[in-house]
Parts: structure tokens; sequence; C-alpha cells
């Protein structure tokens, strides 16, 4: 069976800077023989390239989603597949009737009313008027927007244009159907809406690309999934999966940003100083990696110059984007803490952890009994949390509590 989509070793390059057409400007580049392409050093500079030897197939019902950071070269995928470009090299092909939903108000002309442009770009999406008057009144209720539908679209806010769009575009039943982005303007019930809808769509075989920073609405429609960084495919998979690995390409790239903070660099004085922060499993060895049900223990190292009969010592637990989790203090918890001149150790036992998955470190500090003075600070390397089921967005929450469900039936 022909693929609905196919990809085969796409690239697309850019020319970055503005680019003047004039007859002046084009006859300039023929003379200093810049006509036959650029120099090593344009191409070097001023060359971008959006896409790298990109493969990929998409059949029929088949849902893909498209992650990864912004400029990773998702919308010129969708840009490629609407015919909006073409590719530098590689071959593109769209089998079947397609429908985009790629950029907010696409396709609506501003002085048109609402019911001028369902006519209109159903027209464009190859509809005729006399399908198009068996499914406008559907249209116009998916989107709810009976009241404004005589309205002109300029008039209309972000998230009415995007209803509307949408509608077009999925009533229509398209063999391919391309959404980027544009579900992240509407309110929560319009999105369980279209959630609905796409999967109704999948089912009567329509094949979906997808396009969302949104890793919840992602998991909920696709369940394939094509991970791409710098124009390059990193993973494709099972969407869990190739979440899960770019959440955590994600982590240690927010993790390596955090290193040079102010706020976890030791601080040294004759007093005291910490000498090391480690994470130990159940087992007491360090480690890098254990899951959030499991228990675990944070111990420092130090070393006292002189005796200091009351203090207290801080545990602050932080995620990989600066969030501070969880924070500990002995003086709150009412252990004593004295040290005496030599060396020493300390620990807190988290029994279970109950951190969600993502990464983290812990920064420790030990300051007065009134916590005013600070002595010493430092912070563990880098930990891993892992969460006991795959693919789950470590930002849907902080902690995972101990917890037990209960149903009863009847009265």
């Amino acid at each position: 069976m022909t693929a609905a989509v196919r990809f085969s070793g796409v690239s697309k390059c850019y020319r970055l800077g503005l680019t003047r057409t004039s007859v002046a400007t084009v006859a300039g580049r023929w003379l200093r023989g810049l006509a036959k392409g650029p120099s090593p050093d344009e191409a070097r500079n001023d060359i971008l390239w959006a896409l790298r030897d990109v493969s990929f197939e998409l059949e029929r019902g088949q849902s893909l989603a498209l992650v990864g950071p912004n400029g990773a070269g998702k919308s010129t995928v969708l840009k490629l597949l609407a015919r909006i470009t073409t590719p530098t090299s590689g071959r593109v092909e769209v089998h079947g009737q397609l429908a985009a939903l790629i950029e907010l108000g696409a396709g609506f002309h501003p002085d048109l009313t609402g019911r001028e442009n369902v006519y209109l770009n159903g027209t464009l999406l190859g509809l005729g008027r006399a399908d198009l008057d068996k499914r406008f009144d559907e249209i116009v209720a998916f989107a709810d927007l009976e009241r404004f539908i005589d309205t002109p679209i300029k008039r209309y806010s972000s998230g009415m244009t995007v209803r509307l769009g949408f509608a077009v575009a999925s009533c229509i039943e398209p063999d391919i159907l391309l959404v980027d982005e544009v579900l992240a303007v509407g309110d929560a019930a319009f999105r369980q809406k279209c959630v609905a809808r796409i999967k109704t769509l999948l089912e009567n075989g329509t094949g979906l690309i997808f396009v969302s920073h949104d890793m919840a609405l992602v998991k909920g429609v696709c369940a394939t999934a094509l991970y791409l960084e710098h124009g390059t495919v990193q993973q494709i998979g099972a969407t869990g999966d190739v979440i899960e690995a770019y959440n955590t390409v994600q982590d240690r790239r927010r993790a390596s940003q955090l290193e040079s903070r102010d706020d976890v660099a030791s601080t040294k004085n004759a007093v005291l100083d910490i000498t090391g922060v480690e994470v130990l499993n159940e087992a007491g060895q360090p480690t890098q990696a254990l899951f959030g049900d499991e228990s675990a223990q944070v111990q420092l190292g130090y070393i006292a110059y002189r005796a200091m009969p009351r203090a207290n010592v801080v545990v602050r637990i932080v995620r990989s984007d600066g969030l501070s989790c969880a924070a500990v203090r002995t003086s709150v918890d009412r252990y004593p803490i004295a040290f005496e001149p030599g060396r020493g150790v300390i620990s807190v036992a988290f029994e279970p952890l109950q951190l969600f998955g993502g990464s983290y470190y812990v920064g420790a500090w030990v300051t007065d009994a009134d916590d005013t003075n600070e002595f010493s600070r430092a912070s563990s390397a880098w930990f891993e949390v892992k969460n006991r089921t795959a693919g789950l967005d470590p930002h849907d929450g902080v902690f995972e509590p101990v917890r037990r469900w209960r149903q009863e039936h009847g009265s």
C-alpha cells in the first residue's frame, strides 16, 4: 500500500540575511561571479540547514508527532508537506487530499466574515458548494461561533480564529491533516473537543502529523513520534519513549546552565567546610539514578575547624528548571546539630523519595542556630529520578505521593 506521506533523505537550507532580487542586484552578483552559488565563506556563515537527511513514512490512519526545541525543523517539515516551500535535496511525497492548520488565521481573509471564510477556505481545500452547504452547520457548531459567524474575521480573537480554522480543516475529513501548535491558544474544553475529533479522523483513515510543545497533548493524540534537533532525526518510535528521550536531553541542557549559578557555589571560610554532598540509594551506595518510589539518603561530609555547640543544616532539592522541590532543616525538625573540630558526616533519609521523574541536584549549607550566618555551602552532582511508567512528562508534577485507591459501589 502506498504511504500517505513519505520523506526520503530530505534536506532544506536557507540563505540567512536580506535577499534582494532587483535587476541591479542580480547583475551585480553575476558580475562578481556569485550567480553560480555562495563562496566558501558564505556557505559557512550565511547558510542555515533547517533539515538534514530526514526520512520517515506515514500510513493512512496513522498519527505522528514531531517533537523538539524551537528551531529544530518541525515547522519546516510541515511547510514542505504543504508545498509552501520545496526541499533543497531529497524527495517529499504526499498522496491524497491534505489539509494544513499551520499558522493562525492561514487561509482566512480578515475583511470577510466567518461565513464567507468557511466557503473560501473549504473551496481551497477542494470542497464544492453543495458539500459545504451540507457541512456548514456542523463546522459552525464545532467552532461554537453561531453568534459571530457573520462578523469579519479581523474582529475575532485568536482563539475564535483557531476554532474556525480547525473546524473547517477537520470537518472536510482530509486524507492527511497537519496541525502545528495552533491548539495552544484554545481553552481546555476546545482542546478536548479537538482531540476527540482527531481520534475520529484517525479511525476513519486520516493520517495526522502533529506539532506541539504540550507533551500531554502529544501523548493523547499520537501513537508515534519523531524527535528533531538542529534539523536532524534523533529518534523515532513509540511516543512515550521518544518524549522520555527528548525530556532527558532538555533536562541535562537546563542542568548545565544551572551549574554556574552563584547560589550553588561553595562558600569558603575558617569555621567549617562541606567537603561533599552525595545522593545514596536504598543500599547506601552513591547513585546518579533511582526510582521515585525508592528510599534515598542525602549525605554531607564536612570538616569543622572549631567547635560550634549549636548549628543548623539545610538540604534543598532542586529540579533542572530551577524549581525548588523540597527544603528540609534540622532546626525545623528539632534535630540538634553541634560540631567539634574534625571531620564528620550528616545524613537525612527520605523514605520514600517521592520525587517525580526528572533531573535534580541537592544543595546543602550550614548556618548558625538562628539561620542568619552561613558558614559553608555545596551541591551534589546531578541525578536522575525515573518514573516506573515510561513516557510520563517530567513536568507533570513535582512529587509522586504514596497513595491508595479505593472504589465502592452501591449505597
